[in-house]
């Protein structure tokens, strides 16, 4: 490109103008322009209304962009910066005087910075990517692929310098462009693709409060184990910054299902009323829930009493302590440091006490040793909701063993690992079902192994083998404990054949250690299967798991059950197991070939290295063991008798000079040096 070159239209200049760029290393921005169709509009009849449309513009300025340079600023300004630095290289393309052509009228080619190929691949118009290429990168990271691996095969297919930042921007550009928030559609959404109950809560002036959500595959899991509902929330998913509310329950072989899931406004008390009624209303089974496990928001606390008032609430004992130790600070009660720790380990024994008795010992302790202010406290916040929070209290609720809500977190971990933080609405739909399903499908992996898998080794002792037909794993697993212990335990007071007072018993459901030793001293049968809990029987869970609706699950014979002897498998020895196997035969070889006489020393020394030569060259080699009447032996023998002759006349000559040496050694001084010289 050159001063005075025409062209026939704007096209036909950008073309060349790309060519001229990419030589040159430089890069250029329209600065000030004035199209065709606006100097028509001014001038009408004027000599370009007769210009083809093709030319676009009646002028058109492009300055250089220079290269990076911080813009100077004030100290109340944020620290930016600008690719223009005052360059003054320019073109100029204006339409010539009959509107026919685009002419360069004017072109400064002196730049004020260095020009190459590696600054100007840096520059943001040279990194732009096409629309095809953006959807690939848009797809490899919504599959969550490592960035580094996408910015190297983007780069590979089109030969441009990508930044991690540019993808980055790539995806949050698309996010914005892309994103869904109406509601109707998500609605719409989640009842016909989903299949889900969805009910949404306003306020009076038809703002969003809340919505309620909750599929076939959750109301019937919640219809067949309701006993014990894990209620928590999640942040930080919906840009619409909406927590995220999740009702989950245990299922017959201890694995956790999602019972309903909400998104609130808030979590004011109005409305998680809202929320919990309206899942009461839409689950019947929810009068059959004896315990709800939560932290210690008492807003959420009180709504659960008064909506469910015959369940039992229990604390997360993880929530109780943190709750405690942010309560219990030295700032806050103005105590010293080791005052607090001394409280803090009573506490957390109060939290561990089985009984009642045990409990009220711990608390006069703490009574004997904490301030006013600790009390105070102590005994207005946790004192009185004792048995929501102390360990032997909360089993008493048939609360499965459950201490914590440790069940959610690797539920949230899951939800985090696939929706992003602040997603949209829709996008936070899509992606959620997606861990549903994944969760779903573990879920039902495990179920399945229970028809498909049988243990190798039958139990030794029958009662065992009984209760493990009759149980899921994890309920066996629990049951197994407990008989194992039934002879190191004594009967309780209350204890009796069918029923116990102690912890596991009321928390399970299932026979404890002590009434298997007590039907053990009664003589009666330890197999019981009115001892269990149906909730936990494999009948039971057969016919409620989702995944054996359409199937017909036969229990087998106890009887069918054989033993299998297990062989060990031969094992691949690698390359450090073979050399430390030969060095030890070696050195075998080796201990016994020094201890061999002379001529069967040097016999050996020959065969070691002729099998060395051998494997050396790859071949293979037997051996044969010489007997006595072999004819190889009787040459051997004969060697070995020439060989035994030569070492006599050594032995001889060896005497004869240990003579001579003694009788040198009797001489004088002159004579020994005569005969050494």
């Amino acid at each position: 490109m050159k001063l005075g070159d025409t062209f026939s239209s704007f096209e036909a200049f950008e073309s060349c103008f790309a060519v001229y760029k990419d030589t040159n290393f430089v890069d250029y921005f329209i600065k000030d322009c004035k199209t065709l169709a606006s100097i028509n509009v001014k001038y009408p009849n004027g000599r370009m209304s007769t210009a083809p449309k093709e030319l676009k513009y009646y002028y058109i300025k492009f300055y250089c962009g220079g290269t990076y340079k911080k813009k100077k600023i004030s100290l109340d300004q944020r620290v930016t910066s600008t690719m223009r630095q005052g360059c003054e290289a320019s073109i100029y393309l204006k339409a010539t005087e009959n509107g026919k052509l685009l002419e360069i009228t004017k072109i400064n080619e002196n730049h004020n910075h260095e020009m190459s190929r590696t600054l100007y691949s840096h520059l943001p118009n040279q990194r732009k990517t096409t629309p095809e290429t953006k959807a690939i990168v848009l797809k490899l990271m919504d599959l969550k692929a490592n960035k580094k691996k996408i910015q190297n095969k983007t780069m590979k297919q089109s030969g441009k310098v990508i930044t991690l930042k540019d993808l980055s921007n790539t995806r949050t550009t698309a996010g914005n462009h892309y994103s869904k928030d109406d509601l109707a559609e998500v609605v719409n959404k989640l009842k016909e693709q989903f299949n889900c109950i969805v009910e949404i809560s306003t306020d009076e002036t038809n703002n969003l409060n809340g919505i309620f959500i909750q599929d076939k595959v959750m109301a019937q899991s919640f219809s067949s184990f309701p006993e014990v509902v894990f209620a928590d929330s999640t942040y930080k998913l919906l840009d619409l910054r909406l927590p995220v509310y999740v009702l989950m329950t245990e299922d017959g072989n201890g694995q956790s299902e999602i019972a309903a899931i909400g998104l609130l406004v808030n979590e004011e008390e109005i409305t998680l009323r809202w929320f919990f009624e309206t899942f009461k209303k839409n689950n019947p089974a929810s009068i059959k829930t004896r315990t709800y496990v939560t932290d210690k928001d008492m807003k959420e606390r009180n709504v659960i009493k008064s909506v469910f008032p015959n369940a039992a609430l229990i604390i997360c004992l993880f929530h109780t302590l943190r709750t405690f130790n942010r309560e219990i600070t030295c700032e806050k009660q103005n105590i010293t440091p080791k005052q607090i720790d001394d409280i803090k380990q009573i506490f957390q024994n109060l939290t561990c006490c089985k009984t009642q008795l045990e409990y009220d010992s711990v608390y006069h302790h703490l009574q004997a040793m904490a301030p006013e202010s600790i009390m105070e406290y102590y005994n207005k916040n946790w004192h009185d909701i004792r048995n929501e929070w102390v360990m032997g209290m909360t089993f008493n609720t048939v609360n499965f063993m459950n201490k914590t809500n440790k069940r959610f977190e690797s539920f949230n971990s899951k939800l985090k690992s696939v929706i992003t933080n602040f997603s949209t609405l829709d996008d936070f739909v899509e992606k959620l079902f997606i861990v549903l399903d994944c969760v779903r499908l573990e879920r039902d992996k495990n179920a399945i192994k229970l028809v498909q898998k049988r243990p190798t080794q039958k139990n030794s002792i029958p009662e065992l083998q009984l209760f493990y037909s009759l149980l899921t794993p994890y309920a066996f697993n629990s049951l197994k404990t407990q008989f194992e212990c039934a002879a190191e335990n004594y009967v309780l007071e209350k204890t009796t054949e069918n029923n116990c007072s102690c912890l596991f018993y009321n928390s399970m459901r299932l026979p404890c250690c002590h009434i298997f030793s007590l039907r053990k001293k009664q003589s009666l049968s330890l197999y019981d299967n009115s001892l269990c809990d149906e909730r936990w029987t494999r009948n039971f869970y057969y016919q409620n798991q989702r995944v054996f609706k359409n199937v017909e699950v036969i229990n087998t014979d106890n009887d069918n059950t054989t033993m299998t002897t297990l062989y060990e498998r031969k094992k691949i020895p690698t390359t450090h197991e073979k050399f430390r196997k030969a060095s030890i035969i070696g050195a075998k070889i080796a201990d016994l070939v020094s201890k061999s006489s002379n001529v069967h020393y040097h016999r050996k020394i020959e065969q070691l290295e002729f099998v060395f030569n051998t494997w050396l060259k790859g071949q293979e080699l037997s051996l044969h063991i010489l007997g006595a009447n072999d004819e190889v032996m009787d040459v051997v023998e004969e060697e070995c008798c020439k060989n035994n002759d030569v070492v006599d006349a050594v032995d001889d000559q060896c005497d004869l000079y240990l003579d001579n040496f003694n009788g040198i050694m009797e001489g004088t001084y002159d004579e020994v040096m005569d005969v050494v010289e």
